[in-house]
């Protein structure tokens, strides 16, 4: 029987964990040497497109050619250019028309009632309508549309929260109803406040503390009374015992296995806890991955177990998961006898105490104890982590942790096999990003700009653009803000892109390298994220600018030898990377003897000759491994 742990296809753990863990490896296949011209190769290059193939993105994708129009309109040859594919004013008629369709594709998925897709082409107006170039170019319905941009994004929540609701599905319409009170729901022209009144006793009858402090808030904000008993629930909190019936077993049967000449039971045993009346669950994906992986060719058959009858197995079935998360929704037939409602803040901190509810080695509703050791740890590619204490064993994966508030904080996801009492769970607030999305089925799409970035003092600084992202932004610019919202680190970035579609618009503020360098507005359409950036970009672009995502160097080629042709110049390292913790530093010469992917360790591998500074330059070979989860990339 294999118990769940850790996710196999995710590194759970930082550098030197890591390190510890893959430094010993042997000869691994090499990677493919891609041609040395292929960076920036797979990106739009929209400076070279001929008129009449603008003239058919403006029809077939009306974002990309407004990303394209935008572009060329700011570039310098745009200044002299004549009728042509160069000259702005001969493709101003195409961006209105552009624009025109981008708002007919609103109506259209408004009148489908397909809000995500209508939020998308509101932001991608309002986008438009922060940019010099398209902004004078907008259709009128267009400009109207994008000049009351939030006001209509907080209304086509309203409305999904509605939806949502009347399909007697509870969780997510009180996320969406809360969304449209961040976008300023409340503050809209002809909003009745009474509409407070009415979620907030929705929320009540839920039982949902979580909601029903928002909409509270909101309600008290407004002169609107609270429903009676709203206050004495809000302040009450639940028995660990009833908590524990909202728990289940997770068992994943993948039929037998060959294990020395003999057949065994395949079993995968975790945790799950209940987030919505209607039957939904949420675990990790690790914990169901044979359920949906395509790659995954053996039986898999999912089911829960409940406490109350230990011996009944309930068929359930995958709703939803995000790899990167490590987050999985799941269905079963089936009342609660009791539902969480998730934190929507982030209010832990070292030291807080904390419960953990789940099934170890498959035994149910176990409860034990900790503490909090560490908030914000980036074991993710997206999103950060919470580091307890708590005894933490295989098959307490998917379980909920809980704060002294009775509040569940977070979804475990158990720690390292190799080390003791290092546990970790998924944060709440990062759930709560992505739940609604899970909802509604399916593997969540993550929209990208294919930047990887370093938090320096100058605000993020981008140190790699991916091949397949569009020309414009490159290493040392400084992006400063992102759809109007100023943003200083790369976790409150990648929150503000966890709401976004790919294919929509989105603004940039940036600034160059340069101290004398002013800023500026970009327009971007947002691409689909690949669940591993770096190995998509491994077969596209040159390993010398892989260094800087991956190990946090940049470095430059030098003239080579026989022995040592990949020999390289360190120009800079950041703060607090893989190379800095090796001790590399500007000006250290090295030659790169080996670059590698281990795909069990989920590691890339360097060998290197170095004769590094900090040691008076003496010459050393070093191995160094980094995740290629990396968790810079927005």
């Amino acid at each position: 029987m294999r118990i769940s742990r850790r996710p196999p296809s995710s590194i759970r753990g930082r550098n030197l964990l890591l390190a510890a863990a893959i430094l010993s490896l042997g000869a691994c296949g090499g990677l493919p040497k891609p041609p040395k011209d292929a960076a920036g190769k797979l990106g739009p290059s929209y400076g070279s497109m001929k008129l009449e193939e603008l003239s058919a993105l403006s029809t077939e994708e009306p974002e990309a050619f407004l990303e394209a129009f935008a572009a060329i309109s700011r570039s310098p040859r745009a200044a002299g250019a004549t009728a042509g594919p160069g000259d702005p004013a001969a493709l101003e008629p195409l961006a209105g028309a552009a624009s025109a369709k981008i708002y007919a594709a609103y109506r259209e998925a408004l009148g489908a009632k397909d809000y995500p897709r209508a939020r998308a082409s509101i932001e991608s107006l309002t986008a438009l309508a922060a940019d010099a170039f398209t902004a004078k170019t907008l259709a009128p319905e267009a400009a109207e549309a994008a000049s009351r941009g939030r006001s209509i994004v907080a209304e086509l929540h309203a409305a999904e929260a509605e939806d949502y609701f009347a399909r007697k599905l509870s969780t997510p319409a009180f996320l969406a109803y809360r969304q449209a009170l961040r976008e300023g729901r409340a503050e809209g022209p002809g909003f009745d406040p009474r509409e407070l009144g009415i979620w907030a006793s929705r929320a009540l009858a839920a039982k949902d503390r979580s909601a029903l402090k928002a909409f509270g808030e909101a309600a008290k904000a407004a002169g609107i009374p609270l429903p009676e008993g709203a206050e004495g629930f809000s302040s009450s909190r639940d028995s660990v015992s009833l908590m524990s019936k909202g728990v289940v077993t997770v068992r994943v049967d993948r039929g037998m296995k060959i294990q020395q000449g003999v057949g065994v039971p395949d079993r995968v045993l975790g945790s799950a806890f209940f987030v919505d009346p209607a039957g939904y669950l949420l675990t990790n994906y690790h914990v169901i991955e044979s359920e949906v992986d395509p790659g995954y060719e053996g039986y898999s058959r999912l089911s829960i177990r409940i406490a109350e009858d230990p011996e009944a197995r309930i068929a359930a079935k995958v709703v939803g998961w995000d790899r990167i998360l490590d987050l999985a929704l799941i269905k079963v037939d089936l009342k609660p006898a009791y539902v969480f409602s998730l934190a929507d803040d982030e209010k832990l901190a070292p030291g807080d105490k904390i419960l953990a509810i789940g099934s170890p080695v498959g035994l149910e509703s176990t409860v034990t104890s900790g503490i909090v050791s560490a908030v914000g740890r980036k074991l993710f590619q997206a999103g950060q982590a919470v580091q307890v204490d708590a005894a933490l064993n295989p098959g307490n994966s998917g379980g909920p942790l809980i704060d002294e508030e009775g509040r569940a904080v977070g979804i475990v996801f158990a720690g390292l096999n190799q080390y003791q009492n290092l546990n970790f769970a998924i944060s709440s607030a990062w759930a709560l990003r992505v739940l609604p999305e899970l909802f509604r089925g399916g593997e969540l799409k993550r929209a990208w700009l294919g930047l990887s970035l370093a938090e320096s003092h100058g605000g993020l600084e981008v140190v790699y653009r991916h091949p397949r992202a569009a020309e414009g932004i490159e290493g040392g610019d400084r992006l400063l803000a992102l759809g109007g919202e100023p943003i200083k680190e790369i976790p409150e970035a990648q929150a503000l892109m966890a709401g976004r579609s790919p294919g929509s618009l989105v603004s940039l503020r940036l600034a160059g390298p340069g101290a004398g360098e002013g800023e500026r507005i970009l327009l971007r359409r947002l691409g689909e994220r690949p669940f591993s950036p770096i190995e998509d970009a491994f077969g596209l672009d040159r390993r010398d600018r892989l260094l800087a995502p991956l190990f946090g160097m940049e470095a430059a080629r030098q003239p080579g030898s026989f022995l040592e042709p990949d020999s390289y110049s360190v120009v800079r390292v950041w703060p607090g990377t893989i190379a800095d913790e090796a001790g590399l530093s500007a000006n250290d010469p090295f030659a790169l003897r080996r670059f590698f992917l281990d795909e069990e360790s989920r590691a890339a591998v360097i060998q290197i000759r170095v004769k590094k500074r900090k040691a008076g330059f003496l010459e050393s070979i070093l191995q160094i491994p980094a995740p290629l989860e990396v968790s810079a990339f927005l």
